[in-house]
Parts: structure tokens; C-alpha cells; sequence
């Protein structure tokens, strides 16, 4: 097909000369046509995968670099055997109060935590509607928080929360809103001494063989009649030992029965 057209348009410059040669135009396509003979259709890439190609592992992507965790700035060390808690700032001691931590039956989480959620002035939903002031809370609903029984700072008292004079409350409420939640850090530790628990105590049991004073006189009172097998209470030998009761078999004693008749005028016959 490229042939045939490469002619014709041969053919075309000839008829197209001979046209012009009367007017004396001199027309020369040999060199488009020779341009256009030149021409040469490159051929077709193949564009079917290649087994080359097919190996090729997909692209890595790496995944970004996680943000560097918040620099704690804001420590509080509780030590519960100590009934102590212990705020350092940029790891410097800087207060140091008595707390009171939770009873036996209600123990404070040990553990390192982080400041949950804080409250000016909250009411446990648990425990009555009591009031929690400068609350800070940390696991579980247990909290920091002040507290008007300060009598009892120093011993575990509490249903978990870690209580603070009112005073000391409202600081460290203070200092984790100045320094941030995420830049405070709590850490709970040590065992807590509980009072001891009431327990009803039981008796020792007697020993079998009694112990008797030894008496060689009579008994007192009106118990002579009982021939020794009855002490008198708070009766005492001639020692000062207390006498001790000696056992005695019951040997019931018969019933004399006397039958009284009466007429009817009330005269007995």
C-alpha cells in the first residue's frame, strides 16, 4: 500500500509540471516526496508483561516515625507503708505530705499511671454523694482529692482514693493543671499496714484434772448438809487457793405424799 502510494503521487509532480511549465512557474516536490519515501513505520512495541517484569517486588514504603512520647516533668511517688506521697518537679523533691490510702477491704491500685481526668469539686456517685475536692483522678475511679477527715491522714482509711489534706489537695491540683496531664506520671508502691482485724477470740480449754486445795476442815454455812460435795461461791481455803466445786452424781430422792381430808363444814377428819 505504501508503494502505490508512493507512486501516485509520482505521477502527481509530472502532471503538475508540465501544467506550470506555460506559465513559467518551476514547481519541484522531489523532496517532500523523497522526505515522505523515506519515511519508515517503526514497529509496534509489544506491551505484554514480561516474565522479567512479573518478578518485580512492589515498592517499600516505610512507615512515618511515631511522635516521641511527652517528657514527664511532674512525678508524684506514693508509698503506701510510709502513708507518704512524694511530688518531685523536673526531678526535684519539692513537697512531701501524709495521705491516707485505702483500707484492707478497699485497696489503692499499685501500679505507674497517668492522670485520667480532673475535677474542682466532685461527688462520688459510689459511695453517699461524698464531696471530693481538687480531684485528680489516675485508675479505676481512685483519685487524689482532699478530704475534712484529717485525723485519720497517716493510716490506710479511704475506699481506694489516695486522700490529702485540703490544703495539699488543692497544690497538687494546681501543679497537674500547670504542667499538663500527659506530663505527670503516678506511681503507687508498697505494702500498706492495715489495722489488725477483729476477730472473736476463743478460750483456752480447761485442763481435765482440776486442781482442789487441799482442805481438811469442814464446809461453810449451811452447805455442811451436802457431806463435802458442795462449795459455797467465793468460799477460800486457809491458803487464800480458791476451792473448786467436786463433781456429784444426782441421786433423786423420794416423794413422801400425806393425803388431808376435809368434811363439809371444813373440819379436816
Amino acid at each position: 500500500a505504501w508503494g502505490h502510494s508512493v507512486g501516485g503521487m509520482g505521477a502527481i509532480t509530472q502532471a503538475m509540471a508540465r501544467a506550470c511549465e506555460g506559465v513559467g512557474v518551476e514547481i519541484s516536490l522531489e523532496a517532500p516526496v523523497a522526505k515522505a519515501m523515506a519515511i519508515q513505520i517503526a514497529p509496534t512495541e509489544d506491551k505484554t508483561p514480561t516474565a522479567e517484569a512479573a518478578e518485580q517486588k512492589p515498592e517499600i514504603v516505610e512507615a512515618p516515625t511515631p511522635p516521641a512520647p511527652p517528657v514527664i516533668t511532674l512525678v508524684a511517688k506514693v508509698d503506701l507503708a510510709a502513708q507518704k506521697v512524694t511530688i518531685l518537679e523536673h526531678g526535684k523533691a519539692k513537697h512531701t505530705w501524709t495521705i491516707s490510702s485505702g483500707t484492707r477491704e478497699f485497696q489503692t491500685p499499685r501500679g505507674t499511671f497517668q492522670p485520667d481526668w480532673m475535677a474542682k469539686m466532685w461527688f462520688s456517685r459510689k459511695y453517699d454523694n461524698s464531696p471530693m475536692p481538687h480531684s485528680v483522678f489516675f485508675k479505676d475511679g481512685a483519685a487524689f482529692h482532699a478530704t475534712q477527715w484529717t485525723g485519720q491522714l497517716g493510716r490506710p482509711a479511704s475506699h481506694g482514693c489516695v486522700r490529702l489534706a485540703p490544703a495539699n489537695a488543692a497544690k497538687f491540683y494546681a501543679l497537674v493543671s500547670s504542667h499538663g496531664m500527659k506530663h505527670t506520671r503516678i506511681s503507687v508502691f508498697g505494702n500498706p499496714r492495715f489495722a489488725p482485724e477483729m476477730v472473736a477470740g476463743r478460750r483456752a480449754p480447761q485442763q481435765s484434772a482440776q486442781r482442789v486445795a487441799n482442805y481438811t476442815g469442814g464446809y461453810s454455812n449451811s452447805y455442811n448438809s451436802y457431806a463435802g460435795n458442795y462449795v459455797a461461791p467465793g468460799s477460800y481455803a486457809s491458803n487464800g487457793t480458791a476451792f473448786m466445786p467436786k463433781p456429784v452424781a444426782y441421786r433423786p430422792q423420794p416423794v413422801q405424799v400425806r393425803v388431808v381430808q376435809y368434811n363439809n363444814r371444813g373440819v379436816r377428819y
